[in-house]
């Protein structure tokens, strides 16, 4: 995030918004008719729709950077924003606030607009810091209301987790960052593991972007029709049920109107009544291939009942017994909520009010339960939350869970075994289907990678090499490294993926459309020395290599240390010896190549960096996004103000040739970064993007 977004996109809806027209006689009389909300309530709830959402973020993750992003906020930002005015001192700004629902205050709320920010020195500090963050991936650009659905999916860090409808993956980042949260707090990392889906291919490519930045060995990211999303075997004989499943599923979207201004010129009942049937499929499909005792979330960004609180009853109505609503009124006791309804009339597609089903077209599905189904469903048990409560978008969410085996007997028989089998076969017949009959193929991002999953054996000599080298332990899994290419042979880019998703990704080949899987554990380095390793860390695997590796390649350095490697360019190892004695001599006797650096951070604990040793000189080996974002969160250095000396570490101009970290590497991440800023500059910053066929979200730093 952070650049400029495609304008030929056909994004109006953020662009022309003050000009826009906001009313939609269908849209009044539809909701006004229904009472949604209560008639007391309509004029204020109309005029939250007609004004812009102000800008919302989090920051992502509980590690300890993350809570230093939230420090630098709250004491630094908050404060320098806090009085100032504008229009000749008539105005006083409000800095940005933390939502109050979010857990831990790490999420904020910012109404101010650009233009403002663009005039005035304190808010564009602020604008700077924020893009920084987002780009090295510590603050994630979302609308309010579109982070509650996963803080009601309670993940434990042993949790299997399924994100039905995925892309753009904002909130498939929240689930990866919960299953994660111990890990952040000292405990043993995550054994669970989230699986990813988008149906569209070419979005599916753009998730990846968005779980990339996560640095999780825990992600499989796959590109299935959620209607029928494949069985998944984990062994011979049986097949993965989860934990907890996200059925964010797309809709109408008309809880988006406050920054898809189409949403107005554009609604009609009729879109809601054609994706009625698709968002009971996927649902349907969720609980399917939910573990007894697990949990759902079903949610939409739409306020019509005829996708939201009739699409529930109708799943509990066929899994009769099988499935029930939680009551989760008393979490996130500061959201402002009000409940599900459970009466509601049905229009057609000429919005007619009608009484009766009518076939295909009007099916019984959409209409409200009958009394004796109303005590039983406890629908006022999901929740509508509405743009007027608390000046966010519209959503709805229901929570579900399946019941235990013993909590069902005696209920009827459900359809899950049978559906079960048919969706398989479904997929099964639509993966053959896609084999024979070729397709027209979708555009994807550059970065986008098609080559195969081949694991490593254990004893491979490129894994041999490694562990002899960097003293990894044996208890770390050997057999856990993959590569992506044909030849099943390590070339570039050695991955290593979470134990527990290899019986995944090996038994599934041929059935599970696997897009993406797996972080960055040993990059190749060419032009190195003799007695080396030509395998060098990553940074996305240093934390889980720290603590597996012995001392032979391990380094303490100092803070002022660190400020000169990410200021100065490859200082020499005569500049180290004469200014950091103490490092020097740690390193000194060590062969050419990578080393492990632990440096304590002003804040307590320690950062862990990778560092190059080569013939002459040391350094750092970071992305140039976490390069700036260092510089700015610990040394409050702005590299758009420091000038020259500044090192940029994918530049290697300034080295002399016996000194240089391998080009080709270097052009190699580089590529892959402006590959990956291709794709972003693709990707709508709003997780509502998929609900909708408007487009969406101004890019970051448009907003930011």
């Amino acid at each position: 995030m952070g650049r400029k977004f495609n304008r030929n996109r056909g994004r109006a809806n953020t662009t022309n918004w003050e000009n826009a027209t906001k009313e939609n006689e269908n849209w009044q009389n539809y909701y006004q008719t229904l009472n949604l909300p209560a008639a007391e309530e309509w004029d204020t709830f109309k005029k939250a729709c007609q004004t812009p959402l102000p800008l919302t973020f989090r920051v992502t993750g509980s590690s300890k950077v993350a809570h230093e992003v939230r420090t630098a906020i709250n004491e630094k930002y908050i404060p320098l924003t806090t009085g100032v005015s504008i229009d000749g001192g008539e105005t006083v700004v409000e800095p940005p606030a933390p939502l109050e629902f979010y857990p831990d205050n790490m999420a904020y709320k910012f109404n101010v607009a650009k233009s403002v920010i663009r005039r005035n020195k304190e808010f564009a500090k602020l604008q700077r810091f924020l893009v920084v963050e987002t780009d090295a991936g510590h603050i994630s650009r979302q609308e309010a209301v579109s982070m509650v659905p996963p803080l009601f999916m309670d993940i434990k860090s042993d949790h299997a987790v399924l994100d039905m409808c995925a892309a753009p993956g904002s909130k498939t980042a929240q689930l990866v960052e919960a299953l994660h949260k111990d890990e952040a707090e000292g405990a043993a990392p995550p054994t669970g593991f989230v699986i990813a889906n988008d149906s569209d291919y070419k979005r599916s490519h753009l998730l990846v972007h968005q779980v990339k930045r996560l640095s999780s060995p825990n992600i499989v990211v796959t590109n299935h029709d959620a209607q029928f999303y494949p069985r998944i075997k984990v062994s011979e004989n049986e097949y993965l049920k989860f934990d907890r499943i996200l059925c964010d599923v797309p809709c109408s979207g008309d809880g988006t109107m406050r920054k898809n201004v189409n949403v107005w010129k554009d609604w009609k009942v009729s879109n809601g009544l054609g994706l009625h049937t698709l968002q009971l499929n996927i649902l349907l499909r969720g609980l399917q291939l939910l573990k007894p005792g697990g949990r759902l979330v079903y949610s939409t960004c739409s306020l019509n009942p005829i996708e939201n609180e009739s699409v529930v009853a109708e799943a509990l109505r066929q899994l009769d017994g099988s499935v029930e609503l939680v009551d989760v009124s008393d979490q996130l006791p500061n959201l402002k909520r009000s409940p599900g309804i459970n009466a509601w009339k049905v229009a057609n597609k000429a919005g007619e009010w009608v009484e009766q089903p009518d076939g295909p077209k009007l099916p019984a599905s959409l209409f409200p339960p009958t009394e004796a189904e109303i005590e039983k469903f406890n629908l006022d048990r999901t929740l509508r939350v509405y743009p007027h409560q608390q000046d966010t978008g519209g959503f709805y969410i229901a929570v579900l869970k399946k019941k235990a085996q013993d909590e069902t007997a005696g209920s009827k028989r459900t359809r899950e075994a049978e559906d079960d089998d048919e969706a398989s076969k479904k997929a099964k017949v639509d993966d053959e289907t896609a084999a024979v009959v070729p397709a027209k193929k979708e555009k994807v991002p550059r970065d986008a990678n098609e080559e195969p999953f081949i694991f490593l054996p254990a004893d491979h000599p490129v894994i041999e090499k490694c562990w002899n080298f960097y003293g990894i332990n044996d208890q770390f899994p050997k057999d856990s490294l993959l590569v992506r290419n044909s030849t099943g042979e390590p070339t570039r880019v050695i991955y290593y993926v979470s134990p527990t998703l290899r019986p995944v990704i090996q038994l599934n080949e041929s059935k599970l459309k696997l897009i993406h899987t797996g972080i960055k554990m040993f990059s190749f380095q060419r032009n190195t020395g003799e007695n080396t390793c030509e395998w060098r860390i990553q940074i996305e695997s240093i934390t889980l290599l720290a603590n597996a590796t012995s001392s032979k390649r391990r380094a303490e350095a100092s803070l002022d240390l660190l400020k000169t490697m990410v200021t100065e360019a490859f200082p020499t190892f005569p500049q180290l010896r004469e200014r950091y004695p103490e490092f020097y001599a740690q390193v000194e006797n060590m062969a050419e190549g990578c080393i492990i650096v632990n440096i304590p951070a002003p804040t307590g604990g320690v950062y862990t960096f990778p560092v190059w040793k080569g013939k002459g000189s040391c350094n750092l080996m970071l992305p140039k996004e976490d390069l700036h974002e260092v510089r700015l969160r610990v040394f409050q250095i702005d590299e758009e103000k420091a000038g020259s000396n500044v090192n940029n570490n994918n530049n290697n101009s300034a080295k002399k040739p016996e000194e240089q970290v391998s080009t080709e590497n270097k052009e190699d991440e580089s590529a892959e970064k402006k590959e990956e800023e291709s794709a972003e500059q693709k990707e709508d910053a709003s997780e509502e993007n998929k609900e909708t066929p408007v487009e969406k979200e101004a890019s970051t730093e448009e907003n930011l």
